[in-house]
């Protein structure tokens, strides 16, 4: 029987653990909890986005936030900013939903 193929169900393992990871490092808290509030909110992402769709997002979300020169083209781009948004959006409604600060 083939794979299912519907969103996130492409993603890598090592996407899967650098975002984790990425997750923990950001917050304070027992490192059991957070690793499963964090993996939590990855799954609620990877339910909703491809791996293609979650890349991009992910790095939009982080790239339109680059100061000065380098930052300009992704800040004046109106498309990347909606998407970014988009994606910003989406992780917070993931990390309310895990109960994740």
């Amino acid at each position: 029987m083939a794979a299912e193929n519907k969103p996130g169900s492409d993603l890598p393992t090592v996407v899967r653990v650098e975002f984790v990871l990425d997750c923990m490092r950001e917050r304070e808290g027992s490192q059991y909890e957070l690793v499963n509030k964090c993996s939590c909110a990855l799954d609620r992402l990877a339910e909703r986005y491809s791996y293609d769709e979650f890349i991009d997002g992910l790095t939009l979300s982080r790239a339109v936030t680059i100061a000065g020169e380098r930052g300009a083209a992704l800040r004046d781009n109106e498309q990347a900013q909606t998407q970014a948004r988009k994606f910003r959006e989406a992780y917070a409604a993931a990390r309310r939903a895990c109960f994740l600060q």
